[in-house]
């Protein structure tokens, strides 16, 4: 059998993927971080009451080596605050792209239009450092 006869069957035995998927896989890439810190999720509060969809917003908490990010979502906006409060941009990073903010002088920081699916933020600190939330679904 020559490779042109086994890339013919394997391409008959394996249908093509999608290209939205191989863009979400390439993207992956882009997402990636290593210089930052990992600051993964440690409490998810749902403050909608059982059997209710749609309810009230719901309070995450995330932990990192020296830092803290508390998130609310409400529909389609973000409110959170980093601790300690320090001045940083903020990257709203989600298969639909990524926008930004800054936090305040208290470490707040608001970010509306959120999409739906999964999101992650990342924290570029005026030192140069990063920390990196894990990934949620809202």
């Amino acid at each position: 059998m020559t490779d042109d006869e086994l890339i013919e069957r394997l391409r008959v035995a394996f249908p093509p993927v999608p290209e939205h998927l191989v863009a979400l896989g390439l993207a992956a890439f882009d997402w990636f971080a290593p210089e930052a810190t990992l600051a993964t999720l440690a409490h998810d509060a749902a403050e909608t009451p059982a059997g209710v969809r749609g309810g009230g917003p719901r309070t995450l908490t995330f932990a990192g080596r020296g830092v803290h990010v508390e998130i609310e979502v409400a529909g389609r906006e973000i409110v959170g605050q980093l601790a300690p409060a320090v001045a940083a941009e903020v990257i709203l990073r989600s298969p639909h792209g990524e926008r930004g903010a800054r936090t305040d002088e208290s470490g707040g920081f608001v970010l509306s239009e959120v999409p739906a699916g999964l999101v992650s933020l990342l924290f570029r600190l005026a030192d140069a450092t990063s920390v990196v939330t894990s990934w949620v679904h809202v």
